[in-house]
């Protein structure tokens, strides 16, 4: 296989025809007008990724074995320049035979000279390590996923002739494979290319300024060296860290363009859905938010006060407030039955009332219906959602991991302060954590089909499934989803097919593509297990002997 450029994007038959092809949906105009079904077009993948080796070989047989003697190259002597050395002049009366033509040892020599150029050609030219990795990157991180790029100016961006952008998709790419196939050479050879990247990326924003389209590239650029750190992390924690160093740089370059004229609200969206990925790194490394944080969020609400969508400007708010009294709460000495105790756990249940009406706002600006469908692996419980667009299915997910979060802590007050908890927390109050916790936890678990595409599907069910993207930001996202489906399988109470589905995804997503977050997440969880039962045994009545 060997990547050959840019292709003809028109249908097989016109391509056969060798005619241009306007590319009309369903059918092109040729095949209608000759009164022929139209077979349809390639696939984007398909046209970057084409095996064209056959047609390499063939193209180098008709040039390097049908010369002969007289139109051999005179560009030096022509031992240098005929395969068999010493008989590209022969003797017209050596070779002679009666009754044969003049020509015959033109003739005899082609062939030779075929044979020995065939047996030189190799019958498949075989990718180098950057097309390797490339090729992994676009099928398994940029392409096939809700997000994947469609149009050709997002197709661009990627595969343009920008150097940053190309060079960090090969490191992605080249990190997956070398996890799976535990290649050391490779790993260093992703490593290599991160670094070349992170200069290259450099040097683009460099030479951005205020006008928004100067800052496309080196935001994807920066995003995707962010999926680098969780797909070569080691460690959840450290990886988590990395990638979230990336995306504050990523914030500040989408915050110098706002408000964008050129895009709807502003460009508030794409800002927000950059600062909405860097809670969860907040929280997974126990370090407070950046203090221009709340200030861009206030920028991003001003520049969504006319549409129902600044409720998701104020879900984080509610989060960002969320991750700051979790802070809080681990630093300080609380005692049981103190006021102090009393204030801090009265916080956290206001906290509760304002993401009651959180919900409620987000059900009619991100409005879902949940449907069912056949059992299968890529289907918790055989239920999915159904979402007008994958924004507001991350909107959700969002809200959902904050209030399981929410939902754990207030229980455990009343496990560590049983005094204090009882003059606030009553028993039906408790009861009712509980059950929004798995409520919650089955949303955010049966969701996973719309935010990413398990191999199990095919194209026509995957799509049924997905909710729409229009970002291109192919699998961005996904170590988002990954801790949601963590938090989903250990949230306290749930039943154990909560653990095993939440904790297969993630084997499934490290088989398939690499990414080590996914594997150290899956070691939290069976270390989550095991902690689980060692204190179920510890309650367990001793044997008198």
């Amino acid at each position: 296989m060997v990547y050959c450029g840019k292709a003809s994007q028109g249908c097989q038959s016109c391509r056969t025809r060798r005619i241009k092809c306007d590319k009309k949906q369903p059918e092109c105009s040729q095949c209608i007008r000759v009164g022929k079904r139209c077979p349809g077009y390639r696939d984007q993948l398909s046209l970057l990724f084409r095996d064209e080796s056959s047609k390499v070989i063939q193209k180098a047989h008709a040039q390097w074995g049908a010369g002969t003697p007289e139109s051999s190259p005179t560009d030096g002597s022509s031992e240098s320049s005929s395969p068999i050395r010493g008989s590209a002049t022969p003797s017209p009366t050596s070779n002679r035979i009666p009754g044969a033509s003049a020509k015959l040892p033109s003739y005899e020599l082609t062939v030779a000279a075929r044979e020995v150029i065939t047996s030189r050609i190799p019958r498949r030219v075989e990718p180098n390590l950057d097309q390797r990795g490339l090729k992994f990157y676009a099928e398994r991180y940029l392409l096939n996923h809700p997000d994947s790029p469609r149009t050709p100016a997002l197709m661009d961006v990627y595969f343009g002739d920008d150097e940053a952008i190309r060079n960090v998709m090969i490191a992605v790419g080249l990190a997956g494979m070398s996890n799976l196939l535990g290649n050391k050479s490779m790993n260093l050879a992703a490593r290599a290319k991160y670094v070349t990247a992170l200069k290259q990326t450099g040097q683009l924003l460099a030479g951005t300024s205020r006008d928004p389209q100067t800052i496309v590239k080196p935001l994807r650029s920066i995003v995707t060296l962010a999926l680098f750190e969780v797909v070569q992390g080691k460690g959840s924690r450290v990886s988590a860290g990395s990638a979230n160093t990336h995306v504050h740089g990523a914030v500040a370059l989408a915050r110098s363009v706002l408000p964008n004229p050129k895009a709807p609200n502003g460009g508030a969206r794409g800002c927000l859905q950059l600062m909405l990925s860097m809670l969860i790194p907040s929280q997974m490394t126990d370090t407070p938010l950046p203090s221009g944080f709340h200030e861009c969020l206030k920028l991003c609400k001003s520049l969504l006060q006319d549409c129902n969508e600044s409720c998701a400007v104020d879900c984080a708010f509610a989060i960002a407030h969320l991750l700051h009294l979790l802070l809080t709460a681990d630093q300080l000495a609380c005692y049981d039955d103190h006021e102090e105790t009393d204030d801090l756990i009265q916080q956290f249940l206001d906290l509760d009332t304002t993401f009651d009406r959180s919900e409620q706002e987000l059900l009619t600006a991100y409005p879902f219906v949940v449907n069912r469908a056949a059992p299968s692996p890529a289907l918790f419980r055989g239920r999915w959602h159904a979402y007008t667009e994958i924004w507001g299915a991350r909107i959700w997910n969002h809200f959902r991991w904050a209030r399981i979060l929410l939902g754990e802590k207030i229980i455990g007050f009343t496990i560590q302060y049983p005094r204090s908890s009882a003059r606030l927390i009553p028993p039906p109050y408790k009861v009712r954590c509980y059950a929004v916790i798995e409520r919650t936890a089955e949303d955010m678990l049966t969701s996973t089909a719309s935010h990413w595409r398990h191999p199990a599907l095919d194209e026509e069910t995957a799509r049924k499934y997905e909710a729409p993207g229009y970002g291109g930001a192919g699998a961005a996202g996904l170590p988002s989803l990954l801790w949601h489906l963590k938090v989903s399988g250990c949230a306290p109470n749930v039943p154990p097919e909560f653990w095993d589905w939440a904790y297969d995804t993630l084997q499934v997503v490290w088989k398939n593509m690499g990414m080590q977050h996914a594997q150290a997440l899956a070691e939290v969880m069976v270390e989550h297990r095991n902690s689980l039962q060692v204190v179920t045994d510890d309650k367990l009545p001793k044997l008198v002997r």
